[in-house]
């Protein structure tokens, strides 16, 4: 057959069957060879799974991308809080004065003081303040927190371009009303201490009732007050107190109530319930629980000078360094030493009123000749410069020019509520105003 020389007759004589057995044969010979040349010995079952395992593991398989956690884990870990380098801001301080302390290049402070209008309000950081800095080996600013407030801080980062860049992280907090109420036996602060008031709270309560009661003449025993203030909440634990909601304080039998609101244009203050305004154009005293030494007088003997003049406003005594607040919005027209009042300033309100705050130990920052001033802005610190014998406020209250008694002068009302939103005024403030409805129920109830 091998001598005949033709393929095909070979092929057809030969059993078809028998080249198939020999087709598969061939196969199964190959497989075992490479069985034997790439995986070695296979006798063992326990060493196979072995070597499986380790083949397994060898592979090189791309990384698992890291989760979220992993990436907080690893900045956590790469940033301590002991890296972070906290500083209080102290009189006196600017942004330049705590960089250079730090180390910091002047090009550095250019660089963020310059930045954005974000950035740019660091000229104006106040004592008190907390700023945190996270620096690198050459003592390069990486990092920088300005702590605003609890629910604001401001955050510069350094990038891969060696650039700077800022944003504002707003924290949320959760607002939850609470009803409070309080009897004076001796006193408005233990009053608000026996029902378990902040000391915070009782103090927007002043201001709010400021305008109508002097708190440091009027207060009577016997006198009532009750309060709806929010607390606000952080992930269920309480950050601070938030603001009156409204406030009822019964004063020498006179009954006064407030509360706050927002109108539809964005527009908040305090007003009574029928509308008007709890504020006035006017602080009836520019100093918070002064007492008085000494009042509105024709004729009053002057400690210094030892000789009878008038004495043509009203000394508040204060300890040094309280703060003295902007009476009412205006602008100062003087802010200087002048001769027996010392360092002083006068602030003009509109056409016909000007306000006087003589004595003072310093300015505040920025307050000074042709500064435009809110109400309640604080514009300098009680002192005794000039004629005086001990640390108090000289307050003036000039209408057209003529001096008027500061503690009884009629004080012209801001503006009411809005008559267009009045519905939404009664509509909005109802819950709160209800919620003082208590107060007046357990009053009757005592009185029983």
């Amino acid at each position: 057959m091998a001598r005949s020389g033709n393929p095909a007759a070979l092929l057809s004589s030969f059993p078809l069957n028998l080249l198939v057995k020999l087709l598969m044969a061939a196969g199964v010979v190959m497989l075992l060879g490479f069985s034997v040349s790439n995986w070695q010995s296979t006798a063992e079952a326990a060493d196979s799974t072995a070597k499986l395992v380790r083949l397994h593991y060898s592979l090189p398989l791309p990384a698992p991308a890291p989760s979220l956690e992993q990436e907080l884990a690893e900045s956590i870990e790469a940033v301590e809080p002991t890296q972070w380098q906290s500083v209080t801001v102290k009189s006196g301080d600017t942004l330049a004065s705590i960089f250079a302390r730090n180390g910091i290049s002047s090009v550095t402070t250019h660089k963020i003081a310059t930045l954005n209008e974000q950035t740019r309000k660091l000229r104006y950081i106040q004592p008190g303040d907390e700023i945190k800095l996270l620096l690198d080996e050459q003592n390069n600013l990486r990092q920088m927190k300005y702590i605003a407030d609890i629910t604001r801080t401001l955050l510069i980062q350094r990038n891969e371009e060696q650039s700077y860049t800022s944003q504002i992280i707003n924290y949320q907090l959760d607002a939850y009303p609470v009803y409070r109420e309080g009897e004076i036996d001796s006193s408005l602060f233990e009053a608000a201490a026996n029902a378990d008031i902040p000391e915070d709270v009782i103090m927007d309560l002043v201001a709010i009732f400021g305008w109508d009661i002097d708190f440091s003449l009027d207060i009577r025993r016997g006198d009532r007050f009750g309060i709806v203030y929010e607390e606000l909440y952080k992930d269920d634990v309480k950050i601070r107190n938030g603001r009156i909601l409204s406030a009822e304080f019964i004063n020498n039998g006179k009954t006064y109530k407030a509360v706050y609101y927002t109108d539809p244009s964005g527009n908040s203050d305090y007003y009574a319930p029928d509308g008007k305004s709890m504020r006035k154009a006017f602080l009836r005293s520019p100093v918070k629980f002064s007492r008085i030494s000494s009042r509105f007088s024709n004729n009053r003997w002057h400690p210094v000078l030892s000789k009878w003049r008038s004495h043509k406003g009203v000394d508040y005594a204060a300890a040094r360094g309280t703060p003295v607040r902007a009476s009412g919005d205006g602008k100062i027209v003087f802010a200087g030493t002048k001769g027996g009042y010392g360092r002083l300033i006068v602030i003009r309100h509109g056409g016909r009123y000007t306000t006087a705050y003589g004595h003072l130990h310093r300015y505040a920052k920025g307050a000074r000749t042709g500064k435009k001033v809110k109400q309640g802005q604080i514009i300098g610190y009680v002192g005794s410069s000039g004629l005086a014998t001990g640390p108090h406020l000289h307050y003036e209250f000039r209408v057209n020019g003529v001096h008027r008694n500061p503690l009884t002068v009629a004080l012209p009302e801001a503006q009411p509520v809005n008559d267009a939103y009045l519905d939404n005024f009664r509509e909005s403030t109802q819950v709160y105003l209800s919620m003082l409805r208590l107060m007046d129920r357990t009053l009757a109830e005592n009185t029983q």
